[in-house]
């Protein structure tokens, strides 16, 4: 998996039913910011990592 994917999924445990990419797209990628936010706070991530795991979405 792709550090794109791990993120995205490690959204979806709060709500599955409203953050399942696959039922509503664009609050999955709305909460997978929100975790990436979180992570760089915590210093998980860069501003660079970050930045190039969200290029991965386009």
């Amino acid at each position: 998996m792709t550090d794109y994917e791990c993120i995205l999924l490690a959204g979806i445990p709060n709500a599955p039913s409203v953050y399942a990419p696959t039922e509503n797209p664009d609050l999955a990628k709305q909460r997978q910011r929100q975790v990436i936010e979180k992570m760089i706070e915590n210093k998980y991530l860069t501003e660079d990592k970050a930045k190039e795991i969200l290029k991965q979405a386009e």
